[in-house]
């Protein structure tokens, strides 16, 4: 016996042991106490090794015995490790075909870390949304308008807005007799930007630019239609909601509704250029139209709202309005 050291020594029933370990060419001995307080010996043919596996803090030597089970020696001492090398340089396990594990551990950690961030990313990109979604649906249509107003004061403040045309707009809309239940009310700024927006709860915002691009009443109507159907349908909250959910996730755990409330009226100018989906942007077109033929209007004046945002849209830098729209899939 030339040296003798420590590892920890695995039994075939997994029982383990604080074991001094002792080395010759053709066994490796642990010696330890067993529960009893009783000296025991084990000893391993060198022969009998099955492999050793090594990884960055630690390696693990694997016998089989003599019933056929699996023993195991965990080694923490590079020296232990060393010196179990030179002894058995010429078997398998310590020679050329050396089964290492190297970084096995780590490994594993790594696809548990790589398991818990695609968690995470899944709960960011489509549970929070969706929660998001599901706050809007529960929100009272008081507390709507009520966040509406707030958000619609937030964007005039900073605006300048054309009193005459409000004023024509807003008689417009009240002769179309649409059937929405919200008080809708609109409001023309000043501006050459191609855009409108509905806010949560009855406000439309309707620029001098797409105003003055328009030929006939019905195109009127049919943008009008369109935005009311936005707020009828919560679009625009749903909308908010999922686009700001991340933040106001904990605004709604710390805060609940009136944290929540606080925060969309300090970012309302986000509204203006607020992007709808697709989906939406369609169901809002659909619900316009409806809304034209149940007050009797023609509803082609929808197909010349849709060639005008084509045309505006051509060649520029699109605002929200535009550039989600169907005309331009």
């Amino acid at each position: 016996m030339a040296k003798t050291f420590r590892a920890i020594y695995h039994d075939e029933l997994n029982h383990f042991y604080n074991a001094e370990i002792f080395i010759s060419s053709v066994t490796l001995t642990m010696r330890f106490k067993n529960e009893l307080g009783e000296t025991i010996d084990r000893n391993w043919l060198g022969e009998d090794i099955v492999s050793l596996e090594q990884e960055a803090l630690q390696s693990t030597l694997y016998y089989k015995n003599e019933s056929g089970k699996t023993e195991k020696l965990v080694i923490r001492d590079a020296a232990l490790l060393e010196q179990i090398r030179h002894h058995f340089r010429h078997r398998r396990f310590a020679g050329k075909k050396l089964h290492y594990s190297t970084g096995k551990t780590g490994y594993r950690i790594l696809a548990i870390l790589l398991a818990i961030l695609l968690l995470v990313g899944c709960l960011y990109l489509f549970l929070v949304p969706w929660i998001g979604e599901r706050v809007a649906v529960r929100f009272s249509k008081e507390r709507e308008i009520s966040l509406g107003d707030q958000m619609y004061r937030s964007i005039i403040s900073n605006s300048k807005v054309d009193q005459h045309k409000t004023s024509v707009l807003n008689k417009f809309y009240n002769a179309l007799q649409y059937k929405v239940s919200y008080p809708v009310k609109i409001t023309v700024i000043q501006s050459d930007e191609v855009n409108a927006f509905a806010i949560p709860g009855g406000h439309i915002v309707v620029y001098d630019g797409i105003l003055e691009g328009m030929k006939t009443p019905g195109e009127l109507a049919a943008l009008l239609g369109h935005e009311a159907s936005h707020i009828q349908l919560r679009h625009s909250l749903r909308n908010i909601f999922r686009s700001m959910a991340r933040k106001m996730f904990l605004l709604i755990v710390l805060g609940g509704d009136a944290g929540i409330a606080g925060y969309l009226a300090d970012r309302a100018d986000d509204l203006k250029g607020l992007q709808y989906s697709r989906e939406l942007e369609t169901e809002a077109d659909n619900s316009g139209i409806t809304l034209m033929r149940n007050s009797g209007l023609d509803p082609a004046g929808m197909l010349q709202l849709m060639n005008l945002l084509a045309k505006e849209g051509a060649g520029k830098e699109t605002s929200a309005l535009l550039s989600t729209h169907p005309v331009f899939e």
